[in-house]
């Protein structure tokens, strides 16, 4: 939903004032002088090599990044698939 609810566990997309686009699970929000910040939790590409089997291994590490509703041109959420 466009400019919808953002709570913890929604789904959530970006484009901030300077057209950087971000997006990630909610993790946590507050509200500050400043405005309300948002953290998601997303995932980046890495690998390493594998000394021990000779092999490189890809893997996703989680990362986190804070950004304020206020710098945002526009956001997205989604509600969790609830099976």
């Amino acid at each position: 939903m466009t400019n919808g609810p953002v709570q913890v566990g929604y789904a959530f997309e970006c484009m901030k004032k300077n057209g950087k686009t971000y997006g990630g699970s909610i993790v946590k929000v507050a509200s500050y002088p400043r405005g309300t910040l948002v953290t998601v939790k997303y995932f980046e590409d890495d690998e390493y090599d594998d000394n021990f089997n000779g092999r490189t291994v890809k893997v996703q590490n989680p990362a986190y990044r804070s950004i304020y509703l206020e710098d945002c041109i526009t956001w997205t959420t989604e509600q969790p698939a609830i099976f």
